[in-house]
């Protein structure tokens, strides 16, 4: 079941850019389903060290996008990326030790959605109103 639904809502108008939230939120969904089932922390750190994986490459994309069309809230957008791979990573370290997945799927939704909504709609209507 998805826990996020109705991705057109999310899209921002720029393709690769729509492609990664669609994955990213894939990855999201695909946690919250293993979490339902009751999966081993294992498993749970398999989820997490995909979405860094695959965050770490969207976040490089994103900012060298950003840079080549000089948004200039460039700096502060990365410091957002590094803050939430560094959420990520305090979530890595207590796998096995307490339950994360109430806290660490109501995270990434929340972030996502806001970060997609508001912080990433700042760079894409900056960038097609340059282009239009």
């Amino acid at each position: 079941m998805a826990l996020v639904k109705d991705f057109d809502k999310y899209k921002l108008g720029i393709e690769m850019v729509d492609n990664h939230h669609r994955n990213l939120i894939n990855i999201v969904n695909e946690l919250f389903d293993a979490l339902t089932k009751g999966v081993k922390p294992e498993i749970i750190e398999h989820f997490i060290k995909r979405l860094r994986v695959f965050s770490l490459s969207h976040f490089r994309s994103e900012e060298e996008f950003m840079l080549k069309h000089k948004y200039p809230d460039l700096l502060a957008h990365k410091i957002i990326h590094k803050n939430f791979i560094d959420k990520i990573d305090e979530f890595t370290k207590k796998i096995g030790k307490e339950f994360i997945g109430k806290e660490l799927i109501t995270f990434l939704v929340t972030w996502l959605i806001d970060h997609i909504l508001k912080e990433d709609k700042k760079y894409a209507d900056f960038i097609l109103k340059k282009e239009y």
